[in-house]
């Protein structure tokens, strides 16, 4: 259904949003003290009885009290009057659309001439020839679906809202791999066999489709994930780990359909604390590739913050590594693999350092080696007979939840092991982080390693490129709270 169906089709009860601006008066008569968008208003309740018309200042914009009125609205109207010196608020549009929580809005542009081109590609919009009141009576009738043909004073753009399905992944998987293949450049390429070990988390994923009508082609996915965030298991990481349309099915709703009926979805699990654009285990993307286009308005509109930090991801050829330890530190650091034994300290320590910085779901990752085979695949730093370093290696073939959820080394090559979730205590980064990491080395060339891919680094990148590593992967971190 259009939106412009649902606004013909509000139930009696509900309540359409008006923002206007406050402009000066057609007549340019300064005893006129009308306000040239109340005739929109009664066109509009002419149409509709429940209008609650909200007047917003080019110098406030949508304030706190706005923003109630939109939480309180079935539908949300939002104009602009754009002329030489009344620019398009686009951060007025950001606004409406993060706090309206994926209700229908529609932005009416009143302006002296049409665009053809809708370069902010908000979902909606109707533009108006100016706020006379003929021009405002026009955008009330197309709004209510009088008249779905463009004519003169007014141009509708406006995509549908399509049925989202749960995927299936014997039919759906080989067509989820030629979007993604579409979708991404060629570092982020994946084999089948591992895109659908991905996708296949029973209790923990939920991934959906829109599909062609007629033929069942897939038109665009997204996957979805939950994860813990604690050690207690309460509370939980939802993640839209990437969300594709196909390139010639886009500016259609698609996208639109398929985030609305994701986030939906994720909110109703109890114990969500965040979400994130992008997933943290099993790591596909950390976040929005930099080297892949992305519509950062439309994302802004649903309430992502997009100014995040850049993550990268790294790989360092053994041949290339140098690490230089200090000749005379304060205390010698020592290192070696963890035992079964050492483990409730590991956990203590991963807790702690996941708590000071934010660390979504590294726990779970430590935890799942708990009275496994694989516990000697961490790797422990020691100062002062303390502990005080951790970090997990891991090849293509080590049987590990920790390879299996990271993909990208194995994709490399057969030759690339892994680490990740590198956790050092505080203060003691100076000096343990080049040993810890000649330890990862190591362990992993003692297993026939010759590369070392490491995820997820942020401002410490630079420490790691002076070691050798090389940039692979870039990323921008990106979070919500609910």
């Amino acid at each position: 259904m259009g939106i412009w169906e649902q606004a013909a089709s509000l139930q009696e009860t509900n309540v359409v949003i008006l923002l206007t601006p406050v402009v000066i008066p057609i007549s340019q008569d300064p005893t006129d003290i009308s306000d040239p968008f109340e005739p929109f208003g009664r066109a509009l309740a002419k149409r509709h009885r429940r209008i609650r018309h909200v007047p917003y200042t080019l110098r406030n914009g949508i304030t706190l009290t706005h923003q109630e009125f939109i939480k309180r609205g079935h539908v949300i109207i939002l104009c602009f009057a754009v002329s030489p010196d009344r620019p398009l608020r686009i951060d007025f549009a950001d606004i409406t659309f993060a706090v309206s929580d994926d209700k229908p809005c529609i932005i009416v542009i009143c302006k002296d001439t049409i665009d053809t081109q809708n370069p902010e590609s908000f979902p909606t919009i109707v533009q108006a020839a100016g706020y006379s009141p003929p021009a405002l009576e026009a955008a009330a009738a197309l709004i209510f679906g009088e008249n779905l043909h463009p004519q003169a004073g007014s141009n509708f753009q406006q995509p549908r809202l399509w049925p989202v399905e749960q995927w299936n992944e014997a039919r759906d998987l080989s067509r989820v791999l030629d979007l993604w293949t579409e979708c991404v450049s060629i570092p982020f390429a994946l084999h089948q066999q591992t895109l659908a070990s991905l996708l296949r988390r029973p209790g923990y994923a939920k991934h959906y489709v829109v599909r062609d009508s007629s033929r069942g082609d897939i038109l665009g996915f997204c996957a979805t994930y939950l994860s813990y965030a604690d050690r207690e298991g309460e509370r939980l990481i939802a993640s839209v780990a990437f969300l594709f349309v196909q390139s010639a099915n886009r500016q259609q709703g698609i996208g639109l359909s398929l985030h609305s009926h994701a986030l939906r979805e994720l909110k109703k699990t109890r114990g969500v604390v965040r979400l994130q654009l992008g997933s943290t285990f099993p790591r596909i993307l950390y976040g929005p590739p930099l080297d892949i286009p992305l519509n950062d308005a439309w994302f802004r509109r649903r309430g992502w913050q997009l100014q995040g930090r850049i993550v990268h991801d790294l790989i360092l050829t053994f041949a290339e590594w140098r690490c230089k330890e200090d000749t005379y530190p304060p205390t010698t650091p020592s290192y070696r693999p963890c035992t079964q034994a050492d483990m409730d300290q590991v956990l203590e320590l991963v807790e702690g350092f996941c708590f000071e910085q934010a660390k979504m779901g590294w726990f779970g990752q430590y935890m799942s080696l708990m009275n496994g085979p694989n516990v000697k695949d961490v790797v422990l730093g020691f100062a002062d007979n303390a502990m005080v370093a951790t970090a997990l290696t891991y090849t293509p073939s080590c049987g590990s939840q920790i390879s299996s959820n990271l993909p990208w080394a194995g994709q490399i090559g057969n030759d690339v092991g892994g680490v990740t979730c590198i956790c050092v205590r505080s203060k003691m980064q100076e000096l343990v982080v080049g040993g810890l990491l000649n330890a990862c080395v190591e362990t992993l060339y003692n297993q026939g390693m010759k590369r070392m891919f490491a995820d997820g680094i942020g401002e410490e990148v630079d420490v790691f490129l002076k070691l050798g590593f090389r940039k692979w992967g870039q990323y921008r971190e990106v979070w919500k709270d609910t």
